[in-house]
């Protein structure tokens, strides 16, 4: 099952992506042959996403996989009114 929703987890990043590059394809496309200005704001603020949401993506790729394989760390001993943990002289 685990596997399963990695390869859905994958498959669905990589529409997006793909999704993302066809737009910014098109603003680029637009922005380099249109007698206007070139860029304009909300090209910009396309291209802002565009790239925000990437490394977004990424990030949360490259955190899942280190969370799954991170190891557990122990709990701290509840301390007692001395502030020491239990068991300690």
């Amino acid at each position: 099952m685990k596997a399963r929703l990695d390869w859905i987890g994958i498959l669905l990043a990589v529409g997006i992506c793909t999704a993302l590059n066809i737009i910014v394809v098109a603003v680029l496309y637009d922005a380099i042959f249109s007698k206007g200005p070139g860029l304009s704001e909300n090209a910009t603020q396309i291209l802002t996403g565009w790239g925000g949401g990437i490394i977004g993506i990424l990030g949360a790729m490259v955190g899942l996989k280190y969370g799954q394989n991170g190891t557990p760390t122990e709990p701290e001993p509840p301390a007692d009114e001395s502030g020491s943990p239990k068991g300690t002289p």
